[in-house]
């Protein structure tokens, strides 16, 4: 385990070296304990008054599991919600990630501090975690956006694909079914929502004059998708977010392209396959040795 204040000061230093604060920029550094019931309340409180120091945002992950709800309630005598809040872990500059456990007055709470929550279907079905009250929270005014997971708990890391995994969780967890969650919302928690959650709602995760060239353009124009797209009543955001996933055609980051034509144009892909197969091995060669 990392000494605390080994942490705060290695995270003090990424800050100060590679925290880019100006308008477009392209690397940002926020402050990100693995989990409140994890890492000791110091930590948690420190990395907080840290990240506000610095004016950096702050993450983590709360609520995914019920065993860390039972945990929480038992050994610490309140929610994970609870015991963020108690630790300052809820504000307009923080965002958390899964969320899948909380009580209604955390809805509420969350809301009324501006705290966002990073939604992860794809993460949180892969372990059986459960599902998150996205219309609640939609609901009760709080900012959703959406996260893929990592390696360790999602084999794709497909934002798109997200999209429609949000919708349908959403209508297997409400009873008013399709309603529960509109193709359209699901897109608005993986543009607007996700710059949201970020910070970033002034420049990006939306198409107009002056807010930075993220852009994602997709195929609907095949057997897959077209007379949901281009029918009669026709709903292209449908077709993308209910339809299988569509073939992407052209991807802008910041108006440069990074796939055009449908093929990657920003690193070689057999180079960087052959590249994370190497570094797997020398992993797994450690972890045998």
């Amino acid at each position: 385990m990392e000494d605390t204040d080994a942490a705060l000061a290695a995270t003090e230093e990424a800050v100060r070296r590679f925290h880019d604060p100006s308008p477009g920029a392209m690397v940002r550094v926020a402050a990100a304990p693995c989990s409140p019931f994890s890492v000791s309340p110091r930590l948690m409180r420190d990395t907080a008054d840290l990240a506000r120091a610095l004016g950096v945002r702050m993450h983590t992950h709360l609520a995914e599991t019920r065993e860390e709800d039972a945990y929480c309630r038992q050994a610490l005598g309140r929610t994970p919600a609870e015991y963020a809040e108690d630790l300052g872990w809820v504000g307009p500059d923080v965002w958390l990630a899964h969320c899948v456990h909380l009580d209604e007055a955390a809805v509420r709470r969350f809301a009324a501090t501006g705290t966002s929550v990073a939604h992860c279907p794809t993460s949180n079905a892969r372990l059986g975690a459960g599902i998150a009250p996205v219309r609640d929270l939609l609901e009760a005014g709080a900012a959703v956006g959406l996260g893929v997971g990592g390696a360790a708990s999602s084999e794709g890391s497909s934002l798109a694909g997200e999209l429609h995994q949000a919708l349908l969780a959403a209508r297997v967890r409400d009873e008013r079914g399709p309603v529960a969650l509109t193709a359209r919302q699901a897109l608005w928690l993986g543009t607007r929502g996700g710059a949201r959650c970020l910070g970033r709602d002034d420049e990006t995760g939306a198409l107009r004059p002056g807010m930075l060239a993220d852009i994602a353009l997709w195929r609907l124009d095949g057997l897959a998708h077209d007379a949901i797209a281009r029918g009669p009543g026709g709903d292209p955001v449908a077709a993308l977010v209910i339809g299988p996933p569509a073939p992407l055609e052209l991807l802008l980051v910041g108006g440069m392209p990074v796939v055009d034509g449908g093929e990657l144009r920003t690193v070689d892909a057999a180079t960087a396959a052959r590249e994370v197969r190497a570094a797997r091995l020398r992993l797994v060669g450690r972890e045998l040795s």
